[in-house]
Protein backbone atom coordinates (compact mmCIF):
# COMPACT_ATOMS: atom_id res chain seq x y z
CA UNK A 1 0.00 0.00 0.00
CA UNK A 2 1.52 3.28 -1.06
CA UNK A 3 2.41 5.85 2.05
CA UNK A 4 -0.18 9.60 1.20
CA UNK A 5 0.25 11.99 2.79
CA UNK A 6 -2.98 13.26 4.35
CA UNK A 7 -3.13 17.17 4.36
CA UNK A 8 -4.58 19.44 7.03
CA UNK A 9 -6.00 22.06 4.63
CA UNK A 10 -6.25 22.86 0.75
CA UNK A 11 -3.75 25.68 1.47
CA UNK A 12 -0.75 23.28 2.38
CA UNK A 13 -1.65 22.32 -1.87
CA UNK A 14 -1.12 25.77 -3.23
CA UNK A 15 2.44 25.80 -5.07
CA UNK A 16 4.49 22.66 -6.23
CA UNK A 17 2.23 22.89 -9.42
CA UNK A 18 3.28 20.28 -12.39
CA UNK A 19 4.97 21.02 -15.67
CA UNK A 20 4.11 19.56 -18.99
CA UNK A 21 5.82 19.63 -22.67
CA UNK A 22 3.98 21.22 -25.51
CA UNK A 23 4.20 17.86 -27.90
CA UNK A 24 1.36 18.76 -30.11
CA UNK A 25 1.38 22.47 -30.42
CA UNK A 26 5.29 22.40 -30.53
CA UNK A 27 5.65 19.97 -33.26
CA UNK A 28 6.76 21.43 -35.84
CA UNK A 29 9.94 23.42 -33.95
CA UNK A 30 13.14 22.36 -32.81
CA UNK A 31 13.06 23.70 -29.22
CA UNK A 32 11.01 22.57 -26.54
CA UNK A 33 8.32 24.62 -24.73
CA UNK A 34 7.10 23.95 -20.98
CA UNK A 35 4.50 25.11 -19.27
CA UNK A 36 3.62 24.93 -15.60
CA UNK A 37 -0.09 24.55 -14.79
CA UNK A 38 -0.91 27.06 -12.42
CA UNK A 39 -4.53 26.65 -12.55
CA UNK A 40 -3.67 23.38 -10.79
CA UNK A 41 -3.60 25.52 -7.80
CA UNK A 42 -6.72 24.96 -5.12
CA UNK A 43 -8.74 27.68 -6.73
CA UNK A 44 -7.54 27.48 -10.17
CA UNK A 45 -4.95 30.17 -10.57
CA UNK A 46 -1.47 31.28 -9.54
CA UNK A 47 -2.55 33.68 -7.18
CA UNK A 48 -3.26 31.33 -4.87
CA UNK A 49 0.43 31.78 -3.71
CA UNK A 50 0.24 35.56 -3.60
CA UNK A 51 -2.79 35.31 -1.38
CA UNK A 52 -1.67 32.99 1.21
CA UNK A 53 2.17 34.98 1.17
CA UNK A 54 0.57 38.18 1.60
CA UNK A 55 -1.79 37.10 4.25
CA UNK A 56 0.41 35.18 5.82
CA UNK A 57 2.74 38.09 6.29
CA UNK A 58 0.33 40.90 7.41
CA UNK A 59 -0.63 38.18 10.40
CA UNK A 60 3.49 37.70 11.16
CA UNK A 61 3.88 41.57 10.98
CA UNK A 62 0.55 42.08 13.02
CA UNK A 63 -1.05 44.27 10.18
CA UNK A 64 -4.20 41.55 9.96
CA UNK A 65 -5.75 39.95 13.06
CA UNK A 66 -9.22 38.03 14.04
CA UNK A 67 -11.99 40.03 13.27
CA UNK A 68 -10.49 42.42 10.07
CA UNK A 69 -11.22 42.37 6.64
CA UNK A 70 -9.31 42.08 3.95
CA UNK A 71 -9.95 44.37 0.67
CA UNK A 72 -8.71 44.48 -2.45
CA UNK A 73 -9.78 45.49 -6.33
CA UNK A 74 -9.26 42.78 -8.82
CA UNK A 75 -10.20 41.28 -12.29
CA UNK A 76 -11.25 38.48 -10.89
CA UNK A 77 -8.21 35.71 -10.16
CA UNK A 78 -6.81 37.66 -6.93
CA UNK A 79 -10.52 38.45 -5.47
CA UNK A 80 -11.00 34.81 -6.00
CA UNK A 81 -7.70 33.78 -4.71
CA UNK A 82 -7.81 36.00 -1.57
CA UNK A 83 -11.52 35.00 -1.28
CA UNK A 84 -10.87 31.23 -0.76
CA UNK A 85 -7.65 31.95 1.37
CA UNK A 86 -9.16 34.67 3.83
CA UNK A 87 -12.14 32.98 4.68
CA UNK A 88 -10.37 29.52 5.06
CA UNK A 89 -8.34 31.61 7.41
CA UNK A 90 -11.20 33.40 9.43
CA UNK A 91 -11.44 36.76 7.99
CA UNK A 92 -13.88 38.96 6.13
CA UNK A 93 -13.30 39.82 2.53
CA UNK A 94 -14.85 42.89 0.50
CA UNK A 95 -13.85 42.35 -3.78
CA UNK A 96 -14.42 45.25 -5.85
CA UNK A 97 -14.75 43.59 -8.89
CA UNK A 98 -13.30 44.89 -11.93
CA UNK A 99 -14.01 42.86 -14.50
CA UNK A 100 -16.23 43.93 -17.13
CA UNK A 101 -19.42 42.36 -18.91
CA UNK A 102 -20.89 38.89 -18.34
CA UNK A 103 -17.49 37.90 -17.19
CA UNK A 104 -17.47 40.18 -14.16
CA UNK A 105 -20.77 38.50 -13.02
CA UNK A 106 -19.54 35.18 -13.31
CA UNK A 107 -16.57 36.12 -11.34
CA UNK A 108 -18.70 38.00 -8.67
CA UNK A 109 -20.59 34.60 -8.48
CA UNK A 110 -17.42 32.51 -7.76
CA UNK A 111 -16.81 35.10 -5.10
CA UNK A 112 -20.04 35.31 -3.15
CA UNK A 113 -20.25 31.06 -2.99
CA UNK A 114 -16.89 31.15 -1.12
CA UNK A 115 -18.49 33.67 1.80
CA UNK A 116 -16.56 36.90 0.19
CA UNK A 117 -18.88 40.45 -0.30
CA UNK A 118 -18.23 41.40 -4.14
CA UNK A 119 -19.08 44.81 -4.84
CA UNK A 120 -18.88 44.87 -8.95
CA UNK A 121 -17.63 48.22 -11.46
CA UNK A 122 -18.04 48.25 -14.75
CA UNK A 123 -15.19 49.87 -16.41
CA UNK A 124 -17.16 52.96 -18.23
CA UNK A 125 -13.39 53.57 -21.12
CA UNK A 126 -13.46 50.01 -22.55
CA UNK A 127 -17.01 49.38 -23.48
CA UNK A 128 -16.93 49.97 -27.06
CA UNK A 129 -13.31 49.07 -27.89
CA UNK A 130 -12.31 46.64 -30.96
CA UNK A 131 -9.60 45.34 -28.81
CA UNK A 132 -11.11 42.83 -26.58
CA UNK A 133 -7.91 42.30 -24.19
CA UNK A 134 -8.45 44.22 -20.48
CA UNK A 135 -5.43 45.66 -18.97
CA UNK A 136 -5.57 44.89 -15.01
CA UNK A 137 -3.54 47.36 -13.97
CA UNK A 138 -5.57 50.19 -15.59
CA UNK A 139 -9.41 48.89 -14.99
CA UNK A 140 -8.45 48.05 -11.32
CA UNK A 141 -7.55 51.85 -10.75
CA UNK A 142 -11.36 53.29 -9.48
CA UNK A 143 -11.22 49.83 -6.97
CA UNK A 144 -7.94 50.60 -5.88
CA UNK A 145 -9.07 54.37 -4.90
CA UNK A 146 -11.44 52.81 -2.68
CA UNK A 147 -9.66 49.99 -1.29
CA UNK A 148 -7.64 53.05 0.30
CA UNK A 149 -10.49 54.68 0.98
CA UNK A 150 -11.73 52.02 3.37
CA UNK A 151 -8.29 51.53 4.88
CA UNK A 152 -8.40 54.99 5.96
CA UNK A 153 -11.59 55.37 6.91
CA UNK A 154 -11.80 51.64 9.35
CA UNK A 155 -8.70 50.20 11.30
CA UNK A 156 -9.61 47.01 10.90
CA UNK A 157 -9.30 46.88 7.18
CA UNK A 158 -6.49 45.26 5.30
CA UNK A 159 -5.39 46.45 1.86
CA UNK A 160 -4.05 43.47 0.11
CA UNK A 161 -2.42 46.09 -2.34
CA UNK A 162 -1.52 43.80 -4.81
CA UNK A 163 -0.10 45.77 -7.29
CA UNK A 164 2.80 47.13 -4.55
CA UNK A 165 3.34 44.50 -1.86
CA UNK A 166 6.50 42.68 -1.71
CA UNK A 167 5.08 39.20 -1.02
CA UNK A 168 3.35 39.15 -4.42
CA UNK A 169 6.86 39.38 -5.79
CA UNK A 170 8.83 37.14 -3.22
CA UNK A 171 5.91 34.20 -3.48
CA UNK A 172 7.32 33.92 -6.94
CA UNK A 173 10.35 33.17 -5.91
CA UNK A 174 9.06 29.95 -5.02
CA UNK A 175 7.74 29.34 -8.59
CA UNK A 176 10.93 30.07 -10.25
CA UNK A 177 12.50 27.54 -7.79
CA UNK A 178 10.26 25.01 -8.81
CA UNK A 179 10.61 25.57 -12.17
CA UNK A 180 14.45 24.93 -11.87
CA UNK A 181 14.11 22.15 -9.81
CA UNK A 182 11.63 20.68 -12.97
CA UNK A 183 14.21 21.53 -15.85
CA UNK A 184 17.22 20.91 -14.13
CA UNK A 185 18.21 24.40 -14.38
CA UNK A 186 17.94 24.58 -17.83
CA UNK A 187 15.52 27.60 -19.31
CA UNK A 188 16.52 29.38 -21.99
CA UNK A 189 13.49 31.51 -22.54
CA UNK A 190 10.86 32.51 -19.90
CA UNK A 191 7.61 34.45 -20.59
CA UNK A 192 4.74 35.30 -18.42
CA UNK A 193 1.51 38.09 -19.31
CA UNK A 194 2.26 41.40 -16.96
CA UNK A 195 -0.60 42.20 -14.35
CA UNK A 196 0.87 43.39 -11.38
CA UNK A 197 4.30 42.70 -12.43
CA UNK A 198 4.53 40.11 -9.36
CA UNK A 199 5.19 36.87 -10.83
CA UNK A 200 7.24 38.57 -13.76
CA UNK A 201 9.56 39.91 -11.69
CA UNK A 202 9.38 36.98 -8.74
CA UNK A 203 10.48 34.92 -11.02
CA UNK A 204 12.94 37.34 -13.55
CA UNK A 205 14.91 37.80 -10.33
CA UNK A 206 15.76 34.26 -8.91
CA UNK A 207 16.33 32.83 -12.76
CA UNK A 208 18.66 36.25 -13.60
CA UNK A 209 20.54 35.28 -10.47
CA UNK A 210 20.65 31.72 -11.17
CA UNK A 211 20.96 31.58 -15.05
CA UNK A 212 22.37 35.54 -16.37
CA UNK A 213 21.73 34.59 -19.90
CA UNK A 214 18.38 33.70 -19.80
CA UNK A 215 15.86 35.62 -21.89
CA UNK A 216 12.46 37.41 -19.80
CA UNK A 217 9.67 38.25 -21.93
CA UNK A 218 6.93 40.02 -20.74
CA UNK A 219 3.64 40.38 -22.44
CA UNK A 220 0.97 43.41 -22.39
CA UNK A 221 -2.37 42.93 -23.73
CA UNK A 222 -2.50 44.85 -26.60
CA UNK A 223 -5.90 47.16 -25.43
CA UNK A 224 -3.05 48.69 -22.57
CA UNK A 225 -3.11 52.51 -23.14
CA UNK A 226 0.96 52.35 -21.53
CA UNK A 227 3.19 50.53 -23.38
CA UNK A 228 5.88 50.14 -21.17
CA UNK A 229 9.81 49.49 -21.89
CA UNK A 230 12.42 48.26 -20.30
CA UNK A 231 14.15 50.96 -18.11
CA UNK A 232 11.52 53.45 -18.37
CA UNK A 233 10.25 55.50 -15.73
CA UNK A 234 6.84 55.15 -14.46
CA UNK A 235 5.90 56.72 -11.44
CA UNK A 236 3.96 55.13 -8.53
CA UNK A 237 1.72 56.78 -6.41
CA UNK A 238 -0.29 55.34 -3.83
CA UNK A 239 -2.77 53.57 -5.99
CA UNK A 240 -0.41 52.91 -9.34
CA UNK A 241 2.63 51.63 -10.02
CA UNK A 242 4.37 50.08 -7.41
CA UNK A 243 5.58 46.76 -8.73
CA UNK A 244 5.61 47.44 -11.88
CA UNK A 245 7.69 50.85 -11.45
CA UNK A 246 10.61 48.49 -9.81
CA UNK A 247 10.34 45.80 -12.40
CA UNK A 248 10.58 48.56 -14.96
CA UNK A 249 13.54 50.43 -13.64
CA UNK A 250 15.47 47.38 -12.70
CA UNK A 251 17.94 46.81 -15.59
CA UNK A 252 19.35 44.01 -16.69
CA UNK A 253 16.07 42.10 -15.72
CA UNK A 254 13.36 42.20 -18.72
CA UNK A 255 14.79 41.54 -21.93
CA UNK A 256 11.73 42.70 -23.68
CA UNK A 257 8.26 43.69 -23.69
CA UNK A 258 5.66 42.69 -26.27
CA UNK A 259 1.60 43.29 -26.60
CA UNK A 260 -0.62 40.46 -27.77
CA UNK A 261 -4.47 41.19 -29.16
CA UNK A 262 -7.19 38.95 -27.72
CA UNK A 263 -7.96 37.38 -30.90
CA UNK A 264 -4.47 35.67 -30.72
CA UNK A 265 -4.61 34.80 -26.98
CA UNK A 266 -8.12 33.37 -27.51
CA UNK A 267 -7.01 31.25 -30.94
CA UNK A 268 -3.78 29.61 -28.84
CA UNK A 269 -5.81 28.92 -25.93
CA UNK A 270 -8.71 26.92 -27.81
CA UNK A 271 -5.37 25.22 -29.41
CA UNK A 272 -4.55 24.16 -25.41
CA UNK A 273 -7.94 22.69 -24.88
CA UNK A 274 -7.91 20.89 -27.92
CA UNK A 275 -4.64 19.87 -28.79
CA UNK A 276 -3.19 19.72 -25.37
CA UNK A 277 -5.93 18.88 -23.23
CA UNK A 278 -5.15 21.75 -20.85
CA UNK A 279 -7.96 23.64 -19.51
CA UNK A 280 -6.56 26.90 -19.04
CA UNK A 281 -7.59 30.62 -19.64
CA UNK A 282 -6.46 33.18 -22.12
CA UNK A 283 -3.95 34.51 -20.23
CA UNK A 284 -2.18 31.37 -20.81
CA UNK A 285 -2.82 31.45 -24.65
CA UNK A 286 -1.17 34.63 -24.76
CA UNK A 287 1.60 33.20 -23.26
CA UNK A 288 1.98 30.09 -25.57
CA UNK A 289 1.08 31.79 -28.60
CA UNK A 290 4.34 33.88 -27.76
CA UNK A 291 6.51 31.12 -26.64
CA UNK A 292 5.92 29.53 -30.28
CA UNK A 293 6.95 32.62 -31.86
CA UNK A 294 10.03 32.56 -30.28
CA UNK A 295 10.23 28.97 -30.64
CA UNK A 296 10.17 29.28 -34.55
CA UNK A 297 12.93 32.20 -34.31
CA UNK A 298 15.24 30.22 -32.19
CA UNK A 299 18.59 29.43 -33.12
CA UNK A 300 19.11 25.96 -32.18
CA UNK A 301 17.28 24.17 -29.60
CA UNK A 302 15.92 26.08 -26.36
CA UNK A 303 14.25 25.14 -23.55
CA UNK A 304 11.39 27.95 -23.44
CA UNK A 305 9.36 28.03 -20.03
CA UNK A 306 5.92 29.61 -19.62
CA UNK A 307 2.84 29.46 -17.04
CA UNK A 308 -0.36 28.86 -17.50
CA UNK A 309 -2.11 31.19 -15.18
CA UNK A 310 -5.77 30.09 -14.28
CA UNK A 311 -8.49 27.76 -15.46
CA UNK A 312 -10.69 28.25 -18.62
CA UNK A 313 -14.01 28.01 -16.04
CA UNK A 314 -13.00 31.78 -15.41
CA UNK A 315 -13.86 32.06 -19.41
CA UNK A 316 -17.01 30.03 -20.12
CA UNK A 317 -19.27 33.02 -20.53
CA UNK A 318 -17.02 35.30 -22.12
CA UNK A 319 -13.72 35.15 -23.21
CA UNK A 320 -11.06 37.86 -23.10
CA UNK A 321 -7.20 37.89 -22.65
CA UNK A 322 -7.33 39.67 -19.06
CA UNK A 323 -4.12 40.23 -16.55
Amino acid sequence: MSDKKIHDSVLELIGNTPMVRLNRIGADVESEILAKLEYMNPSGSLKDRIALEMIEEAEREGKLEPGYTIVESSTGNTGFALSTVGRLKGYKVLIYETMPGKAGGEKLKMMENVGAQVKLMEPEDIAGLQEKSIAGAEVELPGRELCLEAEKGDCKIWWARQFSNEYNVRAHHKTAQEMLEQTGGKIDIFIQSIGTGGTLLGVAQVLKKELPNVKVIGIQPASSKEAWTPGMDFPSTEVKGGIVSRMLKETGLIDSLVQITNTEACEMTHRLWKEEGLYCGVSSGANVYFALREARKADGKKTIVTLLNDHMDRYLTEERYTT
